[in-house]
């Protein structure tokens, strides 16, 4: 009796270690297969995001009026592709256009027939054909840098709040005029050159009413040669510096190099745009509103390689360093140091929203 009650001890104990181990062994066999699932999914998603940016392999680049050599407009947006290809080593096409409706529809028609997976152009010239040759290639992505285009799959566009570096360039030119009379130059009437235009003459009335501000655009909408016209344009910066404007605000692509070289001749002073012109007439290019569309590009086409593309449009400001003023390397001393803290403390009030620029975007 006593050996049967210790044999059925045991036996009670033995049952239980059988059903525990069962039971762990079943909870073993479904962790194995909740963790393989994960593993391949993650797998599997690694593989698409690599294998998407391996299949990527041309990046091609519209380019508009003005042509590369602008040290401007289009030599940003080059700059930054030039970047990510160090980075995603892709090659890079490149298609310049004669600024008419049918050579633009050529030179990108000469983009994909070369193998362009991504399509970049600048600004409102291209944003028709952009609408209509997206939808007829699906497969490829095109990137639109200045001009908002939105409800496509894929197409990703940017935006520049460019209201704001202009109210910083108006608000230092009013403080550096010696003749109280300044002067903006857009190249084509555009809406995106009438807010440089809004925010130049807004920052330059806050410092003083009394500054008067003459406008000069070097072609009407519609005709871009102002972006590339920079006799022209030398000719009307000589002619706005004769009736006593000191600083001019020059807005107008290619044509701006020309503005700089009166500036240069006539020994007043010029702000540049887009780029860092400081350097093309040194000490009488008093800054230059950087609009950042390397970085735009930069940024923009790196989604795209890393499985993180963003159709719509993207916002680029003062916050987050899209537009913004050169450090003024030559000409740091015609600027006191009081104008300076101002320049910094609007900038953190245009970007706390305490002061509202009426930009035309």
């Amino acid at each position: 009796m006593m050996c049967h009650i210790v044999y059925f001890k045991i036996y009670r104990k033995s049952c239980q270690d059988i059903d525990r181990i069962a039971y762990s062994r079943i909870w073993r066999q479904r962790f194995r297969i909740v963790l393989s699932v994960l593993l391949a999914s993650v797998l599997l998603v690694s593989l698409v995001t690599v294998s998407s940016a391996r299949e990527i392999q041309v990046v091609g680049l519209l380019v508009g009026s003005g042509g590369l050599g602008d040290q401007s407009f289009n030599d940003m947006t080059l700059a930054g592709l030039g970047r990510a290809q160090k980075k995603y080593t892709f090659k890079l096409v490149v298609q310049e256009t004669e600024g008419k409706p049918e050579s633009n529809e050529n030179s990108l028609i000469a983009l994909i027939k070369q193998g362009a997976d991504i399509i970049v152009v600048n600004g409102s010239q291209f944003a028709q054909l952009i609408q209509e040759y997206s939808s007829k290639y699906p497969e490829k992505y095109f990137f639109v840098n200045d001009y908002p285009i939105e409800n496509l799959p894929n197409v990703a566009s940017t935006v520049f709040a460019q209201e704001e570096g202009a109210y910083l360039v108006g608000l230092l030119a009013a403080h550096i005029t010696n003749t109280g009379h300044i002067g903006f130059i857009g190249g084509v009437d555009l809406p995106v050159i009438q807010s440089f235009r809004d925010g130049y003459i807004q920052g330059a009335k806050s410092v003083s009413s009394d500054v008067k501000v003459s406008v000069v655009t070097v072609s009407p909408d519609g005709d871009y040669s102002g972006f590339n016209s920079p006799t022209l344009g030398f000719e009307l910066a000589v002619a706005m510096y004769e009736r006593g404007v000191d600083i001019i605000f020059s807005v107008a692509g290619l044509t701006g190099n020309g503005i700089i070289q009166a500036a240069l001749q006539q020994r007043k002073l010029v702000i540049g745009v887009d780029a860092d012109q400081d350097h093309m007439a040194k000490g009488f290019v008093l800054t230059s509103m950087m609009k950042r569309l390397d970085l735009s590009a930069f940024t923009e086409i790196s989604k795209i390689f890393e499985g993180r593309f963003e159709a719509g449009i993207i916002h680029y400001s003062l916050e987050n360093g899209g537009v913004g003023l050169t450090e003024m390397r030559y000409t740091r001393h015609l600027v006191d140091d009081s104008v300076m803290q101002q320049l910094q403390q609007a900038t953190q009030d245009i970007i706390d929203g305490r002061i509202k620029i009426q930009g035309n975007r």
